[in-house]
């Protein structure tokens, strides 16, 4: 890959200037054709796929920038609690940068790799949002409908788009658990894949699709979650189901409830006997990386207020690690450990807000999203897609509430607190490859 300094890389500098500037005249006129390509990007593109320019530039994140630039003005958007509290998190990291505490890598991890997502879902004012939760449907369905062909096939078309750079050589391999190939996608890790599938659910159960297609997508994606062989995805996936039924019941008919929970049951027939195989034949690979995560608790004392923990180290090969753990598979961790116990815990008032308001009574697909996978954080980093999609769908969430409140007749009914918060952790250590 030519250099920035070369002929060749201004060049190449020049060109992605020119399509950024291409994209955004194209967002400008056509958002919704814009939300459609940030949604394929995301779950088609793999994570490794993209052009060093002095850092490695991706569609999704040319595609994101193009889309922050010409969706901002126009949106009507209002600075909300959880705004302020990303603003403080984000200043904090910078802040952090700046006076050493953290590695230029973290500090990037976290404004550009939560930011950018958040932003684009927080100007999603100006596409309906029925429609939105219908696209990330039809889209979660292809990446489902690609999972199960994958397993079926035993063979992966992404990991055959091959880039020169550390990013394919760290995710291009795929996992095993029990001698199975587990399901990946475009996602560079199953539990990445897993998550993300997990958290598409409440957007299927609002959308406008048929009441058969809606109960056949998501029989389709909670098996391409079962086959990435991943707790988490698995586990959240579940949980999402549950509480569409209990908080979006008003959304579909009886019937639909009735049926679905019986495709449900006739999947779970037919998957539970293949997911407790394989965890049978894991043995101590899975019970080794349940301890693991426990493990990771012994951690917490060594967080600092600000900044990455006394635990912090890195090797000549520039490898990170905290303590004897080269990898912190748990974001709610790995946040403290990286960035210090202040952004952590304005995190965690976040996620608490969001949990009281939908318990008060706002009920909306994305803060269904976002709740369902709070539990998952303990025991998953950001990693790849999943970043991005939980940030994305975090503001989702924030923008439905607050178009929610200043339409009260709409689909929606709002909190009667202004409990608009939703919560995001993140990280930028690898994580285990076997969680």
């Amino acid at each position: 890959m030519p250099g920035v300094g070369s002929v060749d890389g201004l060049a190449l500098m020049l060109l992605v200037a020119a399509l950024g500037a291409a994209m955004t005249l194209v967002v400008h006129q056509r958002p919704q054709v814009a939300y459609v390509l940030y949604l394929l990007a995301l779950c088609l593109v793999p994570p490794w796929a993209g052009v060093t320019v002095g850092v490695l530039v991706t569609p999704l994140m040319m595609l994101s920038l193009a889309m922050v630039v010409a969706l901002w003005r126009g949106s009507g958007i209002r600075l909300l609690t959880y705004d302020v509290v990303t603003i403080v998190v984000l200043g904090a990291v910078t802040v952090s940068f700046l006076v050493g505490y953290v590695s230029l890598a973290q500090a990037y991890a976290a404004v550009i790799g939560w930011g950018l997502p958040y932003l684009v879902g927080r100007l999603s004012t100006r596409v309906d949002h029925d429609w939105l939760s219908t696209c990330i449907a039809t889209v979660f369905f292809v990446v489902a409908v690609l999972g199960i062909l994958e397993f079926v096939m035993r063979h992966n078309w992404f990991v055959g788009l091959a880039f020169p750079n550390s990013l394919y050589s760290g995710w291009s391999s795929i996992q095993y658990r029990g001698g199975v190939a587990r399901v990946e996608g475009a996602f560079g890790h199953s539990i990445a894949l897993g998550a993300c599938l997990a958290m598409s659910v409440p957007f299927v159960w609002v959308s406008r699709l048929r009441p058969w297609v809606k109960a056949v997508v998501i029989l389709t994606i909670a098996s391409a979650a079962v086959l990435t062989f991943s707790r988490i995805g698995m586990i959240s996936a579940v949980l999402g189901i549950v509480l569409c039924a209990t908080l979006l019941g008003k959304e579909v008919t009886r019937g639909f409830r009735i049926g679905t929970a019986a495709l449900l049951g006739v999947g779970v027939v037919i998957a539970a006997p293949i997911a407790m195989d394989v965890f049978s034949s894991a043995g101590d690979e899975a019970a080794g990386s349940a301890q693991y995560r426990g493990d990771l608790l012994s951690l917490v004392p060594t967080m600092t207020w600000l900044g990455r923990s006394s635990a912090a180290a890195r090797d000549a090969a520039g490898t990170q690690s905290y303590g004897s753990f080269e990898s912190i598979d748990s974001a709610i961790i790995l946040i403290g450990l990286s960035y210090g116990l202040i952004p952590l815990i304005l995190l965690l008032a976040s996620a608490l807000a969001a949990v009281a308001s939908l318990v008060r009574g706002y009920r909306g697909p994305a803060i269904v999203s976002v709740v369902a996978i709070l539990p998952g954080l303990t025991s998953v980093a950001f990693i790849t897609q999943f970043t991005t999609f939980f940030w994305f769908v975090t503001g989702l969430a924030v923008t439905q509430h607050a178009l929610a409140r200043s339409r009260p007749d709409a689909r929606a009914a709002s909190a009667p607190s202004d409990l608009h918060n939703m919560s995001a952790f993140g990280g930028s250590v690898v994580p285990r490859r076997d969680g």
